[in-house]
């Protein structure tokens, strides 16, 4: 059994829909509508992560008087070099090399592959509450647009 397929013939005068022209101005109004999101977004993301990794290291300062947080140390300093590593690079996009370097040497101090030092001790825990202070330093940029004003 076969089946046969025949093709359908428009008419002639089959009038197709005249496209509207592209309007500047609200493709413009999109375009920095949608900026204007992304900015808002990319801040709520840089703030958590700076956040977090302020957690992190207030968490690393106690463990070293209690005892219990002494078991999750790798995940302390993972999330303190993560959040180092995404600061670092927000950093070199605001074209301030100091805080480059500043973040640059948290990640190589918190590298939890190479550790340079453990959580337990009195120095430490003051070395963990002064590479807190960079974090907060952090909280108050103020946001750079991602896409420089032409």
């Amino acid at each position: 059994m076969s089946i046969s397929v025949t093709p359908q013939r428009f008419e002639e005068n089959h009038e197709l829909p005249i496209a509207k022209p592209l309007d500047e101005t609200v493709w413009q109004a999109w375009l920095l509508k949608s900026r204007v999101r992304e900015e808002k977004s990319h801040a709520a993301r840089m703030k958590a992560v700076k956040w977090m990794s302020l957690a992190a290291l207030l968490l690393a300062a106690g463990a070293g008087t209690w005892s219990q947080f002494a078991p999750y140390e790798v995940g302390l300093r993972i999330l303190v070099t993560a959040g180092a590593m995404v600061l670092m690079s927000q950093a070199f996009q605001r074209r301030d090399h100091a805080f480059a370097a500043v973040f640059g040497a948290l990640v190589l101090l918190y590298n939890p592959v190479a550790q340079v030092f453990s959580f337990s001790g009195e120095w430490q825990r003051a070395l963990i509450v002064a590479s807190a202070l960079p974090f907060v330093a952090s909280l108050t940029w103020r946001n750079a647009p991602l896409v420089p004003n032409e």
